[in-house]
């Protein structure tokens, strides 16, 4: 009997062993091993009463440590592979940006709204001449009553090295000039006009404006040219009075301001008001770039009232041109980037000029400077069909970049062209009404840049056209068929 006893207490250890070690071999996962391992071992011990006593096997403790081992690997592997996907996350979102960054970049500088293959100058009657061999040609203004074209001047070396790329950021050796051409001498020779009355040695003139108007006290007609001047000391808008017979132009008031960022064109509402675009918020080169490649729309429209400057457009992209109607009811801008002309109308407060939108008149090019037809109304376009070689050539890696210039003609009530929307009707919605269209775009010159290279401005007189560049050292001028 005791025998018998002390063999059973003998074979019971062996036996818990044994499960043990059968439990570890058919385990299906390391924690039902380890729980199942740990229960058999108490159980082991619970079930010897000499077990408590008796040495720790060291076997057991190795394997124990081995499954610990495994386990704290498997969740620091789990940890691991959420961390990866976290990480792979975030970099998926960061190359999804910049792909939709690239992807505006390509459309806005790499593919165009109306790109074409030009082998030569189309769309006139083929009498086009090179004249008035001056540098930098960038803004037209035709003066009627005297027969002339204002002509803003200036060669613009200074550019690739200037950090504003508008305008020099030192002193310049030559400065720039304002001519006069006899639009009835067709050949004639620019006249170069003398500053009076004007102290800086810093003139660079860009966009201009003419406004007529007669002397409250002489009651003679007088002709005054404001002119944006990119003096390397800031931004200034000169005021002259133009004399035919001196050939001068007479300094009245210089006007400075904080608004004046990056001024592009003006144009006069009276004797005393303008109305000045800014192409861009940032006046530095590099921010220029940023707001070009990102989209930004920070352009800005600013108001002079005589005394004091403040916006009146705001988030516009790229507002290169301005012009007024002959009747001075709307103003127009130009939409560089996004390729249309903003129309909108005055309002009667002359002290804060506010400006209500109209409608947008879509181009389907880079829209650039604007000229008014002071008898019919109609808008001159000069523009760009592509940006990418109008920006490689305006930083001197491409020889020539095409020039095109469009009419929108303004349309008699009679003429209004009807409008039907391509929406069916939905449900209970009706199909939307769209208004008609007082405005007519016509294509009016072509050219690949061979007579003319990215064209800035396109000035009509007498059925003829008038194109000039900043980039160029000449004037191109073209008679329209009559059918144009």
């Amino acid at each position: 009997m005791a025998e018998s006893d002390e063999q059973q207490q003998n074979q019971q250890p062996t036996t818990t062993l044994r499960n043990r070690r059968t439990t570890v071999e058919d385990g299906e996962s390391e924690s039902d091993v380890a729980t199942t391992t740990a229960t058999s071992v108490s159980s082991a011990k619970l079930s010897s009463p000499s077990s408590s006593s008796s040495k720790k096997d060291p076997e057991d403790d190795k394997k124990n440590k081995a499954t610990a081992a495994q386990i704290h690997k498997r969740v620091a592997q789990q940890q691991g592979k959420r961390n990866s996907q976290v990480r792979n996350l975030v970099i998926s979102l960061i190359v999804a940006s910049i792909g939709v960054l690239l992807k505006s970049a390509f459309e806005k500088f790499i593919l165009t709204g109306r790109e074409i293959s030009i082998e030569q100058t189309v769309g006139l009657q083929g009498n086009c001449f090179k004249t008035a061999y001056i540098p930098g040609p960038a803004d037209i203004e035709i003066s009627d009553h005297d027969q002339l074209a204002f002509v803003s001047s200036d060669d613009y070396s200074w550019r690739k090295e200037s950090r504003f790329f508008h305008r020099p950021s030192t002193k310049t050796a030559e400065n720039g000039a304002i001519y006069t051409l006899a639009l009835n001498h067709r050949n004639g020779s620019p006249k170069e006009l003398k500053l009076q009355s004007f102290t800086s040695d810093d003139f660079h003139p860009a966009g201009m404006s003419l406004y007529h108007f007669q002397d409250e006290k002489t009651h003679e007609r007088r002709t005054r040219l404001f002119v944006i001047n990119h003096s390397h000391k800031g931004d200034v808008v000169e005021i002259f009075d133009y004399s035919s017979d001196a050939s001068t132009l007479t300094l009245v008031k210089s006007v400075n301001s904080d608004l004046f960022v990056t001024p592009k064109d003006i144009v006069a509402i009276d004797q005393d008001r303008f109305y000045l675009t800014n192409h861009h918020a940032m006046s530095n080169k590099y921010g220029r770039v940023v707001e070009d490649v990102t989209g930004t729309a920070m352009g800005t429209v600013v108001y002079y009232n005589g005394e004091k400057t403040h916006k009146v457009l705001q988030s516009l992209n790229n507002p290169y041109g301005i012009a007024g109607s002959p009747d001075g009811k709307q103003i127009y801008v130009s939409s560089f980037m996004d390729r249309v002309v903003h129309v909108y109308n005055t309002t009667e407060d002359i002290t804060q000029g506010q400006l209500e939108h109209d409608v947008d008149i879509w181009v389907g090019n880079h829209v650039d400077n604007l000229s008014v037809d002071r008898h019919t109304g109609d808008i001159y376009v000069a523009s760009h069909p592509s940006y990418s070689t109008y920006l490689r050539h305006k930083l001197g890696y491409e020889p020539q970049s095409p020039s095109h210039v469009v009419k929108i003609e303004k349309l008699a009530p009679e003429n209004y062209i009807p409008q039907e929307s391509s929406m069916d009707n939905y449900y209970f919605f009706p199909k939307p009404e769209l208004p008609s269209l007082k405005w007519e775009v016509k294509d009016l010159f072509y050219s690949n840049g061979e007579d003319i290279s990215a064209s800035t401005v396109a000035a009509y007189w007498n059925n003829d056209l008038i194109l000039g560049s900043s980039s160029s050292h000449h004037l191109l001028r073209c008679s329209l068929r009559l059918d144009q």
